[in-house]
């Protein structure tokens, strides 16, 4: 009885000390993961908080570029109106640049970051007497004073103060970049430390212990890489974000360097991706920036990255690519936009526009060759050619000399720079023009005849649009009513802005026009986009039915290529589509687009409209339209757009043209 009752009390003693262990586990793995929790919370804290750290000290940086920028401009601006606007947005800058560092200073700072800040506030306060000297001179610029010693004050006085305060700025971003990345250590540091605790239980209590193990290991091990994604990558698309992008091209950098190879910078910015958040909405927004990065990585290669920069930039890092294969590359990356996106239940068409810089040919470090894909990217934007490679001259054409033609625009529509061509509009069945489309030029006086893509953007962002549109209204009114009374009855369309769209006196101000003139409503078209009206749906419906009622003719331009919804535009006082000549000019080899054609010409007549087809370029696409049924069309098969005095002498001479009818007046 003895021996039983001993081996019994070995069993519970094994049995006690092995739910002692247990319970010890469970107490420490309760405990290693408090510590750990707490670790994880630490870091957030901290990389939230550099974060907003650095979205400050951006500011800042921002602020002071721009205030150098505008310091520039100052000394280079005639105009008191533009040089005014300018000093209002260079001290603007200065408040944000203010507000920022205070808002800095409020935060909790370590030691080293508030002897940055300390020396900033130094420097500020040692460069505000050189900035308001150099500000001063330039507003109160005279002939006793010349360009020469304007500019030299900012570049010898000024100039030098405020880069030191961008370089303690930048100093500071990389003290928060530095701590993030602690503080990431620290973390991993934390998971092996609780690793190891839980592995040396478990091999105390064999396969209890290590089954604990391996899962607190599983949760350590994920919250880490939790961490580590929110840090280094974007949480919309999931690809790396700016911070790793520049890590990427700081290893590409000495990658290339050690290897004596080069590779290119590739940042892609999507046209027209405002409209799509405008019409469709942010969550389709944000679902065409998820499917374009996806896209982009099946474009690129493995060794490649792709990164997003923020809004809708992408940064492609092209690994060991030289100046030869960059246009295949440019063309495939592109190409990888060509299938329409599917958004909210529509079919999206969707292009980009690619800026290209080359290490080493361009530059050797990471800031400037991204800076220079930028500029390379607005020039390719611009011309409309889909990419364009970095080159030096590009510097003056992104910045100064835009801001030059803004401050000449002005100057252009009062003094007579602009003019108006016109591009007959021919009817299918009579085989005779019945009007014409008002197509604005500039005649520069030093740069020639500037197309409409090179200042129209610069008048939107300048507020001269509004000016603009009132301008091409009353010549083209006055012209058009010349030509009638000289026995051509015909019509003119114009283009009008989504700005002039929305104000509420555009009905009065052409009917005045119309009135001086001796014309009527019905000598004129309204040609608006889709993406106008619906900027503003409510507003655009107003004044177009005020303007219906007027008796003048509305015309959806570039139908087709908007998003705008076919119920909506079925509310609208709309007299005729006109099918963007994107479809029309390949119709003949794409069937797709012969598709859409039919379609807008079958979907217009339902509807009671009339359609009028752009970019007829031979004989072929006309004889396909007529066939189609199209009312009206336009192109260079029929005629260029021409100056007022060369259609008057096209009018004389074309075949497309009827005689001039004796004693007409232009208010019939």
């Amino acid at each position: 009885m003895k021996q039983p009752k001993h081996r019994l009390g070995i069993g519970a003693h094994i049995v006690t000390g092995f739910v002692i262990v247990l319970i010890l586990m469970a107490s420490l793995t309760a405990a290693g993961l408090q510590y750990v929790a707490d670790a994880n919370h630490r870091l957030k804290q901290i990389v939230e908080n550099n974060n907003v750290k650095t979205t400050l000290a951006t500011e800042m940086q921002t602020a002071l570029r721009e205030r150098a920028l505008g310091m520039l401009a100052l000394s280079i601006l005639t105009d008191p109106f533009d040089k005014d606007n300018e000093y209002q947005s260079f001290n603007a800058y200065g408040s944000r640049y203010t507000a920022a560092r205070e808002h800095l200073e409020r935060l909790p700072l370590t030691e080293n970051e508030k002897q940055i800040l300390a020396t900033i506030r130094e420097l500020t306060r040692a460069a505000q007497p050189w900035v308001q000297d150099a500000v001063a001179m330039s507003m109160d610029h005279n002939e006793s004073i010349s360009f020469e010693a304007i500019r030299q004050n900012i570049l010898q006085n000024a100039m030098p103060k405020q880069r030191r305060i961008a370089e303690q700025v930048n100093l500071l971003i990389r003290v928060q970049e530095d701590q993030t990345s602690a503080a990431v250590q620290n973390a991993e540091a934390s998971y092996i430390q609780a690793r190891d605790l839980m592995l040396l239980l478990g091999v105390a209590t064999l396969a209890v212990g290590m089954g604990i193990a391996a899962y607190v290991s599983r949760r350590v091990s994920r919250q880490a890489e939790q961490l580590a994604t929110q840090a280094l990558y974007d949480p919309l698309t999931h690809l790396p974000n700016r911070a790793l992008l520049h890590d990427r091209l700081a290893q590409e950098i000495a990658y290339s360097t050690r290897a004596n190879t080069g590779f290119a910078v590739v940042l892609m910015d999507l046209d027209r991706f405002k409209e799509v958040n405008d019409t469709l909405g942010h969550e389709a927004g944000d679902e065409l920036l998820c499917e374009v990065g996806r896209r982009l990585k099946q474009a690129a290669r493995m060794e490649d990255t792709v990164a997003r920069l923020g809004g809708d930039e992408y940064v492609i890092i092209l690994h060991e690519l030289g100046n030869v294969a960059v246009p295949t590359v440019a063309k495939k990356l592109l190409s990888a936009l060509n299938v329409p996106f599917r958004l909210s239940g529509q079919s999206v068409d969707i292009s980009g526009s690619l800026g290209i810089s080359l290490f080493p040919e361009h530059a050797e470090d990471a800031s400037t060759l991204i800076r220079q894909a930028d500029i390379a990217m607005y020039v390719a934007k611009r011309a409309g050619k889909g990419y364009a490679i970095y080159s030096p001259d590009q510097e003056n054409i992104s910045s100064r000399s835009r801001l030059s033609l803004k401050s000449e625009l002005r100057e252009a529509i009062q003094t007579g720079q602009l003019c108006l061509h016109y591009q007959p509009k021919i009817n299918h069945q009579l085989k005779q023009v019945i009007g014409v489309e008002a197509l604005v030029r500039w005649n520069h006086p030093q740069r020639g005849f500037l197309p409409p893509d090179q200042f129209i953007p610069l008048a939107e962002e300048s507020g001269l649009i509004g000016s603009l549109d009132q301008w091409v209204l009353k010549t083209a009114i006055r012209q058009i009513a010349a030509l009638r009374e000289a026995g051509y009855p015909l019509t003119v369309a114009v283009n009008l802005s989504a700005r002039s769209l929305h104000d509420t006196e555009l009905p009065v101000l052409i009917g005045d026009l119309l009135r001086d003139s001796g014309g009527n409503a019905g000598m004129l078209t309204l040609e608006i986009t889709e993406s106008a009206v619906m900027s503003n749906p409510s507003d655009s419906l107003v004044i177009l039915r005020e303007l219906d009622r007027m008796g003048i003719a509305i015309a959806i331009d570039d139908f087709g290529t908007g998003y705008s919804s076919l119920a909506y535009l079925r509310r609208l006082p709309v007299d005729e589509l006109k099918i963007d000549k994107s479809f029309v000019m390949d119709m003949e080899e794409n069937e797709n687009d012969a598709v859409i054609v039919r379609s807008t010409i079958d979907l217009a007549h339902n509807l009671g409209l009339d359609v009028t087809a752009e970019g007829v370029e031979n004989r072929d696409a006309w004889d396909t339209l007529t066939i189609l049924g199209c009312d009206v069309s336009q192109g260079y098969f029929m005629s260029k757009p021409l100056s007022a005095d060369k259609l008057l002498l096209w009018l004389n001479d074309s075949p497309w043209s009827a005689p001039p009818l004796s004693g007409m007046s232009s208010t019939r």
